[in-house]
């Protein structure tokens, strides 16, 4: 089961930048791009350093900030290495930012 839990206002998403969610025991780096927001797991698969919310954003992509490793924001399939980070669906209800959180 999961549910979408609340976890930004839309103002405080930034386009092109990424912020850090912790809910539900989770680091779950969002971002906004072209409009549409993205949520994956922050952790990079690599070396489990959790920046990606600080990563550089190409497309629709996100570079690792410590040592490159990129990843599809779509899929959360890494496009440089053999990694994966878990991807979240987002919704919008206004100015509500929502996440869908598995429930552990």
């Amino acid at each position: 089961m999961s549910q979408f839990v609340k976890v930004a206002s839309a103002p405080q998403i930034h386009e092109n930048c990424g912020i850090v969610i912790h809910c539900n025991g989770l680091d779950i780096a969002l971002f906004k791009r072209n409009g549409e927001y993205f949520a994956i797991n922050n952790i990079c698969a690599h070396q489990h350093f959790s920046m990606l919310h600080k990563g550089k954003l190409d497309g629709l992509t996100v570079e690792c900030p410590m040592h490159g490793w990129i990843y599809d924001l779509q899929t959360g399939l890494s496009t440089t290495g053999q990694g994966k980070v878990a991807r979240y669906r987002v919704r919008v209800d206004g100015d509500d930012v929502l996440v869908e959180i598995p429930e552990l």
